[in-house]
């Protein structure tokens, strides 16, 4: 972000940027800081927004290759169209021959480093990639107290490490849950933690960590509870199974690395979660042992090829696991 800054201000644009990165809340402010840069607010004749997963790339072209009305930069934004993939020699051919007032904004949650548009792009435009194991929780204890800080709300440090627990790392979910909080307090301005624990709903995250919490202290009773208010929030099952696979890989991480010693930095990296995030985990390793954890996966990889390939509903087979995986943890 302060790299995109520095060129807004120097008005030191590429002609290409690819935002990438699991962290949706600073790709979309980066984009929304592009695009006031570059043209004016309202103005459509210098503005032109894709989001169809099949683009024309005639259309593309055509729309590249015209020059800007009045305004020093045409600004094209393609906003998950998937064109690194789609696209290939086409979009590359676009890209270098397109005039230099034009400026494509690629917005895409993944993409593939391997490709050729990928490395086309890192070579001759910007790259920027937004990612939640990069955000420290100084830098987001500080965000926190800033948005509290402009309706002249306070909250202790201790509180606000126990409100990021609650919200977990993803930025929006952060955003949402203070102004809750700013409504909730009304004329007040000092937020306490039964005013956290009255309105923060946890996230599906949350959710996950406290139904694995739950397995590992043999709680079949309160892990399937936790699996039916993720169905509730509408949750498909294979997805809460994906998350659930997700956070025995990142327990499994931890415990590996720290046997070897490995310092907070290297094991946040490896696990793809920010470094603050570690201490809430570990919290939880107290009720696995390396080898209840590899038994665990093995068991989710069972189950999900049953549900793959047809041999038991999905629904029923998640029951089956967190009831499972109970028992197992009791014996």
């Amino acid at each position: 972000m302060k790299e995109i800054k520095r060129q807004i201000k120097e008005k030191d644009f590429p002609k290409v940027y690819l935002l990438t990165g699991d962290e949706p809340y600073l790709i979309i402010q980066a984009r929304h800081l592009l695009k006031d840069a570059m043209v004016r607010d309202g103005d459509e004749m210098n503005f032109t927004l894709f989001t169809e997963s099949k683009i024309d790339l005639n259309a593309l072209r055509e729309t590249a290759f015209t020059y800007p009305f009045f305004s020093e930069k045409r600004l094209i934004v393609l906003d998950g169209t998937g064109i690194l993939k789609t696209g290939k020699d086409e979009f590359v051919r676009i890209m270098e021959e397109m005039p230099d007032s034009t400026c494509i904004l690629i917005c895409e949650a993944e993409v593939d480093k391997r490709s050729k548009v990928y490395k086309w792009i890192k070579k001759n435009g910007y790259i920027g990639e937004f990612l939640k194991k990069n955000q420290k929780e100084k830098t987001l204890l500080s965000w926190i107290a800033a948005l509290l800080g402009k309706e002249n709300k306070n909250i202790r440090e201790s509180d606000a490490r126990y409100f990021l627990e609650k919200t977990g790392d993803d930025m929006f979910q952060i955003k949402n849950e203070t102004e809750k909080l700013i409504s909730y307090l009304g004329d007040r301005t000092e937020i306490t933690r039964e005013d956290i624990d009255n309105i923060t709903s946890g996230e599906v995250q949350d959710k996950i960590f406290e139904l694995t919490a739950s397995i590992a202290r043999g709680e079949k009773k309160e892990a399937l509870s936790y699996y039916n208010d993720l169905i509730l929030l509408k949750e498909p099952p294979l997805h809460i199974l994906y998350l659930i696979v997700r956070q025995y890989r990142i327990l499994l991480i931890i415990a590996s690395m720290r046997n070897l010693h490995k310092p907070d930095d290297a094991i946040a990296k490896a696990a793809g979660i920010p470094r603050f995030a570690i201490r809430k985990n570990e919290q939880q390793l107290k009720g696995y042992s390396m080898k209840t954890l590899e038994m665990c996966l093995e068991q989710c990889i069972e189950i999900e090829e049953e549900i793959k390939t047809g041999k038991m509903e999905d629904r029923i087979g998640l029951e089956l696991l967190i009831t499972g995986l109970s028992d197992k943890i009791i014996e």
